[in-house]
């Protein structure tokens, strides 16, 4: 076994549990539950599953064959030992009787590895025996169901005994019960229709002789409720060495449903055929290559062709309307399940043409196919164009809901004006026939207006709601709205134009007073740079004049499509854009949202767009309502004040480099003084090499004082470098206290020259500092050579004293005393400011950048007076977070 066993122990005894735990830890791998009362267990056997139960036979408060009854209850298949002391010979075989596989006394424990090995080998075997049995039975069921779906049966006929047996399905078919007869052979004749039943049994006799034909034969059955069935019986024969047969088996299907069903698709078919062919409808069949595969009469006839002509044609032969890019296109249309009905022309064998008009499906067999019925529609043709000029006049007044039906000839003289009654101020009847629209005096529109209209009129083309304004007698304007439609005779010349007017004053009137107050509502969009919108989910239904203004889009035209206004948001924005719009309307609710778009021109701007969604009761969107601002002055603005941010950086860096000439002496004297270390050093290991022999230990030992002391005038170099090069902002964790040591070193000729002591006092340990180190520092060196500047013109002790300490809540102090002049009370914050000095030849913006180089580290600088003379400046700075 792989895996553990899971053995259940039943016994009262801890010592007898733990002598059998021992004796079988040698002879299993398992893992054991040691149950001591009946509740522990009951409760053990509605948990694990378990491989093998042992159980003492007498226990104080429990049975031996009380827990045997609850474990076969619970779990019968699993091998159950008796081990105890005190059962006897009748006890245990009663024991047995009832369902334990084995017993063994403590007194024979030496047994219970045996046993256990017994029972187990026991249990796997039975539960083996029982999964065959299931996987027996359930191919023997699936193999029923198969034969009764497939109408498939089987027999097998032993010729040494004369014996044949049938499946279940194989009696269904015959109709009889289930028989295993040494006479069924005659039987089976009896039931086979007379007239197939000699033939059925020469193809019987035929497959028993050697080198003869297989058994597979057609017959009808007569079952014996008088129902007929026809069957297809096939079969084959196994022979002994001597050539003799010695069974034969085979199977039996009833195929009376699939003949009747051919019997049924080729009568179908010759219906269809009929139908078809006698049809006043044009039928073809067109491969995928639009090629003529079939045609029924009518289409020979009203093509000219016979059928062995049109088959092999291609669809342009004969239909001259369509070109090879339309007919892919109509190809493409009905592949994706589209019924296409279109009019075209057909072309006949004698070169006429006629109108047709066309539905084609589609279907598969053996790839795409396609079938067209086509009709004749020269007739209708006629009709309609009748129908049509008789109509006309009529469908002009019911399109446009007239005040006036005009006509007007080819050369937009009016030759007909009706009026209708309710138009008071109508001219007199005849007085503008023979004129043009525009020879009667009007008031509105402009001269450009009336070009595009002549435009129009001379290119023959339909227009509407041409609005222009008469005179009235009492001085003011009527409003007219003009469309018209070009009229062409039967040879399609141009004869004029067909149509109506509306009088629309009070129209206008109310159009104006909505055009004051969308005119308001565009001054306060275009006041704030704003834009409204709503669309649903097929479209937009509106834009606000401003917002095609903040788009780039001609207010004039229509609405812009989805796709133009989604190109010109920009590529980097685009796909975060859409995805916060979808995640809004999926779990509806309002959103706001920023990006960016690009116009034709190049044009950048930055917009912000707020939407609220509107939904049916059932969830289904009905429309977004929403305001775009564009926000690229404040975008702009936010640069602008990054660039001021980056102005102050350029200032610090200019006031590095001030304090850096000013230490130069300083700084030359530090990297000079490990340069005469270095060469002294190599002096000193050159005279150890001219030593006979040379002492190399002692060589060894200078070159590493050379290349420690070249190191640290590299270190004051990179120093150097640090402070002097201009270089974004870098964030690290490092100590205040060296940072402050290496600036005194660094300032020391400074402070030197001007005859001042320096004097520390060091909180340590203090804790790390998070932030710029270099610009840290620079804050620290303005005010020590601000302190020595300002103590250079005093008489006496000259005391410059820093020290770091700790400051509330979790930071540090830093304080730079000095004995000088000091600084007045209105000078405290003065100095802070930008370009305010006390020094004849300074610029002001030290102490300026020092607070904000503070400031955008979290902390504070200021100054107070010294007592009892001189300044005192603190800064106070945050501690570095534990991991940062």
């Amino acid at each position: 076994m792989t895996s553990p066993l899971h053995i259940l122990l039943l016994e009262s005894d801890t010592g007898d549990a733990k002598l059998i735990q021992e004796l079988l830890t040698p002879q299993f791998a398992f893992e054991l539950t040691h149950a001591r009362t009946r509740e522990e267990f009951a409760a053990a056997l509605g948990g694990t599953r378990f491989d093998l139960i042992l159980a003492d036979y007498s226990l104080p408060s429990f049975d031996g064959l009380s827990a045997l009854e609850l474990a076969l209850a619970r779990s019968p298949d699993v091998p159950f030992i008796f081990v105890s002391g005190s059962i006897g010979e009748d006890a245990a075989v009663e024991a047995l009787k009832r369902g334990a596989t084995d017993y063994v006394l403590k007194t024979r424990l030496s047994r219970l590895v045996s046993a256990t090995w017994r029972a187990l080998r026991q249990a796997e075997q039975r539960a083996d025996l029982e999964a065959a049995q299931q996987s027996l039975r359930r191919s023997e069921i699936y193999l029923a169901q198969a034969e009764h779906i497939a109408h498939v049966g089987w027999w097998e006929r032993d010729f040494a005994t004369r014996r044949v047996s049938l499946s279940d399905e194989t009696c269904r078919i015959f109709g009889v019960q289930r028989v295993d007869l040494p006479g069924w052979h005659g039987r089976w004749l009896e039931l086979i229709h007379p007239e197939d039943r000699s033939r059925a049994a020469e193809a019987a006799a035929a497959a028993r002789v050697p080198g003869g034909p297989r058994y597979d034969i057609e017959y009808r059955i007569i079952r014996p409720d008088g129902s007929l069935r026809l069957v297809h019986s096939q079969g084959d024969v196994s022979w002994d060495d001597l050539g003799r047969p010695l069974r034969q088996f085979g199977v039996m299907q009833d195929i009376t449903e699939l003949r009747q069903a051919k019997q049924d698709l080729r009568a179908s078919e010759m219906r269809f055929r009929t139908f078809v062919d006698h049809a006043t409808d044009a039928f073809f069949l067109l491969d995928d290559q639009s090629t003529v595969i079939d045609a029924n009469r009518q289409a020979c006839a009203d093509l000219g062709y016979t059928r062995q002509e049109l088959i092999g044609m291609h669809r342009r032969d004969f239909d001259v309307a369509l070109d090879e890019a339309s007919i892919e296109r109509l190809k493409d249309r009905v592949v994706a399940g589209e019924a296409v009905t279109f009019e075209t022309r057909y072309r006949r064998k004698d070169g006429s043409t006629f109108p047709v008009e066309a539905h084609v499906g589609h279907f598969e067999e053996s790839g795409h196919r396609f079938s067209c019925v086509a009709r004749d529609i020269t007739e209708r043709k006629h009709a309609e164009q009748a129908l049509r000029i008789s109509e006309e006049r009529f469908r002009t007044l019911v399109q446009f809901s007239f005040d006036v039906y005009w006509e007007s000839d080819a050369q937009h003289r009016f030759t007909r004006q009706e009026f209708t009654e309710r138009l008071t101020d109508a001219p007199a009847p005849g007085s503008e026939i023979g004129k043009t629209r525009w020879e009667i005096p009007y008031v509105e529109p402009d001269a450009e207006a009336w070009r595009k209209h002549r435009e129009t009129l001379d290119a023959h083309l339909p227009f509407r709601d041409f609005v222009l304004a008469r005179p009235t007698a009492d001085g003011g304007k009527r409003f007219v709205s003009v469309s018209g439609l070009p009229v062409f005779d039967e040879a399609g010349r141009f004869v004029g134009y067909r149509g109506v007017g509306r009088h629309i004053t009070e129209q206008k009137k109310a159009e104006e007073a909505l055009r004051r107050s969308q005119a308001y509502l565009a001054e306060a969009q275009r006041l704030s740079n704003s834009g409204a919108f709503a669309f649903n989910k097929e479209r937009s239904l509106y834009w606000s004049e401003q917002l095609y203004r903040i788009w780039g889009f001609d207010p004039e035209d229509e609405i812009p499509s989805r796709d133009a206004w989604w190109q010109r948001v920009h590529p980097d924005d685009r796909d975060n854009a859409r995805q916060e719009l979808q995640n809004a309307l999926r779990e509806r609710h309002d959103f706001a949202m920023e990006y960016r778009i690009v116009l034709p021109d190049g044009t950048l701007k930055h917009l912000r767009t707020i939407g609220h969604p509107f939904y049916t009761a059932a969830g289904d969107l009905v429309e977004v309502v929403g305001t775009t601002l564009d926000v690229t002055e404040r975008k702009r603005a936010q640069a602008e004040h990054q660039r001021l941010r980056e102005l102050e950086a350029d200032l610090a860096h200019l006031n590095r480099l001030s304090i850096m000439g000013e230490l130069t002496a300083s700084l030359a004297h530090e990297i000079l003084h490990p340069i005469a270390t270095a060469r002294n050093n190599a002096r000193a290991g050159m005279r150890f090499l001219a030593m006979n022999p040379p002492n190399l230990p002692e060589v060894m030992d200078a070159l590493a004082c050379v290349v420690r002391d070249a190191d640290r005038a590299k270190d004051i170099v990179a120093r150097i470098r640090d402070h002097i090069r201009k270089k974004p902002p870098r964030k690290e964790r490092f100590e205040i206290n060296d940072a402050i040591t290496e600036v005194i070193v660094m300032a020391r000729n400074v402070v030197d020259m001007n005859h001042v002591s320096v004097r520390t006092s060091f909180r340590d340990p203090m804790p790390a500092l998070w932030g710029d180190r270099v610009q840290v520092q620079q804050v620290i060196l303005n005010l020590l050579l601000n302190a020595a500047e300002a103590m250079s013109s005093m008489e006496g002790s000259r005391q410059l004293s820093i020290s770091t300490d700790f400051s509330e809540p979790d930071g540090l102090l830093v304080e730079v005393r000095d004995s000088g002049p000091g600084l007045a009370q209105e000078q405290l914050q003065d100095i802070f400011k930008a370009f305010y000095t006390t020094k004849p030849s300074g610029i002001g913006m030290g102490l300026s950048i020092c607070r904000s180089i503070v400031d955008a580290h979290g902390g504070r600088l200021w100054a107070e007076a010294n007592h009892p003379r001189g300044a005192v400046f603190r800064l106070t700075l945050p501690a570095a977070e534990a991991g940062s």
